[in-house]
């Protein structure tokens, strides 16, 4: 198989910072182009930043070959206080850089969704994720991948009482969360969205709920 060339959007995020941590050591994976408001500090032979306007109403890159788009972009109400500000973040900037991948021919997009995502739900954040996942599917893009997953565990660099508070209670009581709600961890995702990036078998989109991202990535490491 021909090593890939990714570019990968959120890296400083939860799941974004693990996607690029198991590309660095990825035999398939050629060179990583960061998409970053400035300079995260790595340092490796794989890695071009490339500083980014995400606030701007048209992307672009200039030179940039890609096989893979990982989208790794996310927000919450508390951080950003507005629906307004919350579309921008998670609606806006994906099918930005939905169309970005398409302008620059690249072959397959994975992105980073919700449980429970419907664009006509009646819950603001699943309708958001819903309607990105709909317009990104419209796009045409070759091979697209949208991953739901329930609640993330790892290391955050912000606190967040509620998913902090529900991370604690799964540790300590995993038995009060059914199989389809379970809590997974960020290296999973990760190792989920890179798998199906890089071994597309010819399907236009494919949309994994969280209890088989639990499911692809245990048998990825007893692979």
């Amino acid at each position: 198989m021909n090593k890939k060339t990714v570019i990968v959007a959120g890296s400083s995020g939860l799941v974004g910072k693990e996607v690029v941590k198991q590309l660095l050591i990825d035999p398939l994976c050629k060179e990583i182009i960061l998409l970053v408001r400035k300079s995260s500090g790595i340092k490796h032979e794989k890695i071009k930043e490339v500083i980014f306007d995400f606030t701007s109403s048209d992307y672009s890159i200039e030179l940039a070959e890609a096989d893979v788009m990982f989208i790794c972009i996310g927000t919450t109400m508390n951080k950003v206080k507005s629906k307004k500000a919350f579309e921008e973040v998670d609606l806006h900037i994906p099918i930005k850089l939905g169309k970005l991948a398409h302008k620059l021919n690249i072959q397959h997009v994975s992105v980073i969704s919700a449980m429970g995502a419907h664009a006509k739900s009646t819950f603001f954040y699943n309708r958001v994720k819903g309607s990105m996942e709909s317009q990104l599917i419209s796009m045409d893009i070759p091979s697209l991948t949208i991953v739901r997953p329930s609640l993330l565990l790892g290391d955050r660099e912000e606190f967040r009482f509620g998913e902090r508070f529900a991370e604690k209670l799964y540790k300590a009581l995993p038995f009060i969360y059914p199989s389809k709600y379970e809590p997974v961890e960020s290296s999973s995702v990760a190792r989920v969205m890179i798998q199906e990036a890089f071994n597309t078998r010819n399907e236009t989109v494919k949309i994994i709920e969280n209890k088989k991202i639990h499911e692809i990535s245990r048998n990825i490491l007893k692979s």
